[in-house]
């Protein structure tokens, strides 16, 4: 086979990933990919508190000092965020 003929390692990749979507098997981990830090109800704990935080932040917001609901619709949001918290229903763990 010509040189420039040849297969690079680009398309021999492209060509397995390729085929690993058309298998299906694109999205599949093994079970220990993934173990959350924080118990399914300390998460949903800080997920529900995190909605609420931002429900009162949009009402100062709206009927109050923009600047401090934006602060706490903000903070909310990073501390949800930044504990790894996100509203996923295919979430095993």
């Amino acid at each position: 086979m010509a040189q420039h003929a040849a297969t690079s390692n680009l398309e021999t990749t492209v060509n397995d990933l390729t085929d690993d979507r058309e298998d299906g098997q694109d999205n599949t981990q093994p079970d220990a990919a993934y173990t959350p830090v924080f118990s399914k109800q300390v998460r949903t704990v800080v997920y529900v508190l995190g909605l609420i935080a931002s429900c009162v932040g949009l009402g100062f917001m709206t009927f109050g000092d923009a600047a401090i609901g934006g602060y706490i619709s903000t903070v909310a949001g990073f501390l949800a965020s930044g504990l790894g918290v996100a509203y996923n229903p295919l979430r095993k763990n």
